[in-house]
């Protein structure tokens, strides 16, 4: 199985601390987020990445070049990087297999092998997707920011997913197990103009086809700002 990630975009939010490189560089820990998922990966059995570039794409490229890491690592590229990032997972259609199932993470997220795990191992027999989900929603760092959604606790299946929502009970926290499938998806929100994962995942929920995966205690941090990173070095105990 296949872990692709989402490292296309600019970064403008986080560029103040980030001098310049892919958010997938900025180091955590004196290690880079990339570093970090390739640890992650090499943990729980997944022995090949897909990474989705785009803005500044050759600064990935040369860091990759430059580090022997114990991982096979592929390239797809986005040319529409300036558009929601759905589509740079359209772009990795080619690098995953028909009829196997694949991963998505995205590329500015920290957390551990323990979440991954729970991602990887969900079942997909009545879902396309499965989506991490913290109920921890007393805990997010920056709630105004996140994936909001409504889960049913029994089925696990999602009834909505929005930014905009005032009531929820969980949180996408930016990993995704998926069926081949879920490219035709991608493909039909981009014919209608609409670019976004969540734009996708939407249309999954009208089939009742996007499934839940309670993180339980596991932690994880979407480090899109300054006042993230600095969150995250200041609360270092929380996710060690």
């Amino acid at each position: 199985m296949k872990l692709v990630i989402i490292a296309a975009g600019k970064g403008s939010r986080i560029s103040p601390v980030s001098n310049g490189l892919p958010k997938i560089l900025i180091k955590v820990f004196n290690k880079t987020l990339l570093e970090h998922i390739i640890q992650n990966c090499l943990s729980v059995g997944i022995a090949d990445l897909v990474i989705i570039t785009g803005h500044n794409s050759d600064i990935i490229h040369d860091y990759i070049s430059k580090n022997k890491f114990k991982i096979n690592i592929e390239f797809a590229h986005n040319k529409d990087w300036n558009l929601p990032n759905g589509i740079s997972v359209l772009a990795s259609k080619n690098n995953i297999s028909q009829n196997d199932d694949f991963l998505i993470s995205m590329s500015d997220h920290f957390y551990k092998d323990d979440l991954l795990l729970k991602i990887k191992n969900s079942d997909l027999t009545n879902t396309s997707v499965n989506v991490g989900a913290d109920y921890k929603t007393d805990t997010i760092h920056d709630p105004d920011d996140a994936m909001k959604l409504i889960i049913d606790k029994n089925s696990n299946i999602i009834s909505e997913m929005s930014k905009d929502l005032l009531e929820y009970n969980a949180v996408d926290c930016g990993i995704f197990k998926c069926k081949y499938e879920f490219f035709t998806i991608l493909q039909e929100a981009k014919d209608s103009g609409k670019y976004s994962l969540s734009d996708a995942c939407n249309i999954l929920i009208n089939n009742q086809d996007l499934g839940g995966v309670n993180i339980g205690d596991s932690v994880w941090l979407d480090i899109d700002t300054p006042e993230a990173l600095n969150y995250l070095n200041e609360n270092r105990n929380l996710f060690e």
